[in-house]
């Protein structure tokens, strides 16, 4: 009896421990502008690791606690439900522990290690079923209780498919992590309601009857509770294969790998997309992705695993660290990512890829949306001897004033295709600030005609919406524009057919030296 009400004691508690678990990871995460896509910023500051792994252990401790007393009562009757709930649970706790004492997996908390992230997964998979078999154990003794746990069990599911999707949408690279806090305040709230059942408080809260006229679930019902599980989880999951089935499958079939090099201090991962019809030289993309997303984020949303097909191309799609590229700029949102030079990891998946795939040195270009097209304009400053185009899709080029006098000398002409809509608020084509200062974008093409030499009247064609503009420039370099009237802050449907055409078209130009 004194264990039970301890452990009723303690179910109770557990809300608030999660709670301040929360919030002590929030204090210390560098979640920047989201959390969403780049959910590991939640877990891997490793200056507070082990007040977080006390919390995490007190919380654990407490549910474990519930559970025993629990499962008590089935062993008791001789219940194989109970032995389920017990393996389950522990399973579960044990590997929220082991993803607690595992993060981070490098000393700047980048990313995640491997062993961790396998950890968030079997939290999110696990701890559900657990609940489910812990409905069918208290079906006899409290049918109320049994019904809550089971709908605890068929929310928690689908909370985690759904924050998994949300996540892998955004580019994260270990989405799975976003479910695990809702997944444990759901597991807290059961632990407080089995804690109050514990202590025989539900009595008092409902007039004097615990949970009344409530009928026990049977087995018909326990089988009805388990197909909306499976049917919940499968319609949440549709969308999200419908709308990445392409990516998904290219990554089952081997064409799209997700590979890893050391660039710096820390390992960078990206992902590469290598054709059936790849040429013997074929010519290589870089796809950036934009703030706080990721290399899957950037190849389902810009579809460019097509392009590439369709030319014989290899396409890449780096990941940035925490908050995205060092386009430009730097503070606690804004870059300031030491040990992680991106210019230096473009740079060495360049040659790599001229080495291991024999890439066509004079067809290597860069495109990327949003800070990706700001790091696309770096890239073609920095980087000029080896990059023969760029296509900024929605990106800026400014100093912190907002001046386009960027420091940029190129060792030979790049040709440049920006394309941007006009009513894209995120980053304005009049410039100004928005939650830094941009350029006017009439201003970035302007440093670009200087810096590549152009001359003479622009070619001008319109096409719906698009109006596309080009001047010619020196090398047989061109730098142009594609405006899309209405346009928004994202990566249209023709985007990736008139970038792909416009990199065929413009080879790298001589270089100087």
């Amino acid at each position: 009896m004194r264990f039970t009400r301890a452990a009723g004691l303690a179910g109770i508690l557990s809300p608030a421990i999660w709670a301040v678990a929360c919030l002590v990871e929030l204090d210390h995460a560098n979640i920047g502008h989201s959390i969403v896509s780049r959910p590991e910023r939640f877990f891997s500051d490793s200056a507070w690791h082990w007040p977080l792994i006390l919390l995490v252990a007190a919380m654990l401790a407490a549910e474990l606690a519930v559970a025993v007393a629990l499962v008590r009562r089935g062993w008791s009757s001789k219940r194989p439900e109970a032995s389920a709930v017990a393996v389950l649970l522990a399973t579960a706790g044990l590997a929220r522990l082991a993803m607690a004492l595992l993060l981070p997996s490098d000393p700047h908390g980048y990313s995640v290690s491997g062993a961790a992230a396998g950890g968030a997964s079997v939290v999110v998979l696990v701890t559900p079923l657990a609940l489910l078999f812990a409905a069918a154990l208290l079906r006899r003794e409290d049918a109320g209780l049994a019904w809550l746990s089971a709908g605890i069990a068929i929310g928690m599911a689908s909370i985690a498919v759904w924050a998994t999707e949300w996540a892998a949408r955004s580019g994260a690279s270990q989405p799975q992590l976003l479910a695990v806090e809702p997944v444990e305040g759901l597991a807290a709230a059961w632990s407080a309601a089995v804690g109050a059942w514990l202590l025989g408080w539900p009595a008092s809260f409902w007039s004097g009857e615990r949970w009344p006229a409530i009928p026990a679930p049977g087995r018909k019902s326990t089988v009805v509770i388990a197909l909306l599980l499976v049917v919940g989880v499968v319609g949440q999951s549709s969308s999200f294969v419908n709308s990445f089935g392409p990516a998904i499958g290219a990554q089952l079939t081997g064409r799209t790998r997700v590979e890893s090099i050391h660039a710096d201090a820390v390992d960078r991962t990206y992902r590469v997309y290598r054709p059936a019809n790849e040429l013997a030289s074929p010519g290589l993309v870089i796809v950036l992705h934009g703030s706080f997303g990721g290399g899957f984020q950037a190849e389902t949303t810009t579809g460019f695993d097509a392009q590439a097909g369709r030319l014989g191309w290899i396409a890449v799609y780096p990941d940035g660290v925490a908050d995205g590229w060092d386009a430009f700029g730097s503070g606690p949102t804004w870059g300031n990512h030491p040990g992680a030079d991106d210019v230096a990891f473009i740079k060495d998946l360049i040659y790599y890829f001229e080495a291991k795939d024999h890439v066509d040195p004079d067809r290597v270009y860069v495109t990327g949306h949003s800070r990706g097209g700001m790091m696309s304009y770096r890239l073609g400053c920095e980087l000029s001897e080896i990059v023969a185009a760029i296509a900024p899709v929605s990106g800026n080029m400014a100093t912190a004033g907002g001046s386009a006098d960027v420091p940029c000398t190129l060792a030979g002409p790049v040709s440049v295709l920006a394309i941007h809509g006009t009513a894209d608020a995120t980053i304005p084509m009049a410039g100004g600030r928005v939650d830094i200062m941009f350029s006017p974008m009439a201003n970035v093409i302007a440093r670009w005609h200087s810096l590549d030499g152009c001359a003479g009247s622009p070619t001008v064609s319109g096409d719906g919406s698009v109006t596309a503009t080009a001047w010619g420039c020196a090398a047989g370099s061109t730098v142009a524009t594609r405006i899309i009237d209405g346009g928004c802050h994202c990566w249209a449907s023709g985007d990736s057919r008139a970038i792909a055409d416009f990199f065929v078209a413009h080879p790298r130009a001589p270089r100087s030296g």
